[in-house]
């Protein structure tokens, strides 16, 4: 299958661009965003490298930093600005603006490291190749989605889909949870396993249900962000679930964010979904936090 251009930005990765320990005792969160500082500064040193690279330079500011200190984990939400070359060569640049949010982990030398992001471009302007319209996703393989309902607001119909896709988890359906993801689509969940593809995510739906039983999953959308022009949606809320590890049943709970696409057909899709863990009660054994990442 050929690669489809992103749409805006979606980016899920391990990023060694930690900061440094502090020299003093600071919160959590504060390390989150030097952290945050020193990936701008870093996105500066390699724009200063590569000089003949369209990318002017990107900045990230953090608006909340959440973090579940004892699982050294942190969720962040913000917003970026790029700037970019004209195109064709001597025409004014162009910028591109959004929302992200980021997830974090500790290393085992207390150092935060980028763990995923997820962007959604809100507004692009200027005569560059980065305010080209993203490619158009390809109509479901199959007639399990709902049919768009005329009049429906963007916003409204990605709250609509979301609450399907709750209750496909409510009823065990795997099959219509993968129709509703597109080709490319990628999770990270919140203890930090990766999903890639509609087959891998359609096989762990299926094992979790087999373990957890249905309804061991609800997500609550709490501010859906629109850009209609490009056929994008950032989705913001948070979760709950049911898990059991070795016999144990544990609660864990967190943040979301989902990053949707529009198809051909008008339906809402999931291209990205990043979680983080913020909370987990229940037995000992279902409620280990992740193991810190080594450092680098």
């Amino acid at each position: 299958m050929p690669v489809r251009r992103a749409a805006g930005l979606a980016l899920l990765g391990l990023l060694s661009v930690a900061a440094p320990l502090p020299a003093q005792p600071t919160s959590p969160s504060r390390a989150v965003i030097a952290a945050r500082q020193a990936f701008n500064a870093a996105i500066e040193r390699w724009r200063s490298t590569f000089a003949t690279d369209s990318l002017y330079g990107c900045v990230r500011t953090p608006d909340q930093v959440t973090v579940n200190a004892p699982w050294g984990l942190a969720d962040e939400a913000g917003h970026w600005r790029c700037r970019y070359a004209g195109v064709p060569a001597g025409a004014p640049p162009g910028y591109a603006t959004g929302i992200y949010n980021g997830k974090w982990q500790r290393d085992v030398g207390g150092s935060w490291r980028l763990h995923a992001e997820i962007f959604t471009t809100r507004e692009c302007v200027g005569q560059s190749t980065a305010c080209v319209r993203p490619d158009s996703v390809p109509t479901a393989a199959s007639g399990l989605l709902p049919a768009p309902v005329a009049g429906r607001s963007s916003a409204a119909a990605v709250r609509a889909a979301r609450d399907w896709y709750n209750r496909a988890i409510a009823r065990r359906d795997a099959n219509a949870i993968a129709a509703l993801f597109t080709p490319d689509y990628h999770a990270v969940f919140g203890r930090g396993a990766h999903i890639e593809g509609v087959e891998a995510a359609r096989a762990d739906w299926i094992e979790e249900f087999r373990t957890n039983g249905p309804a061991s999953c609800i997500r609550t959308a709490d501010r859906v962000t629109v850009n209609d022009d490009w056929g994008l949606a950032h989705e913001r809320g948070h979760w709950q679930c049911r898990a059991t590890v070795k016999g144990a049943m544990a609660r864990p709970s967190g943040r979301y964010t989902a990053k949707w696409e529009r198809d051909v057909t008008g339906r809402w899709r999931v291209q990205a979904e990043l979680f983080t863990t913020l909370q987990c009660v229940g037995a000992p054994a279902g409620s280990r936090p992740p193991d810190p990442l080594p450092m680098r």
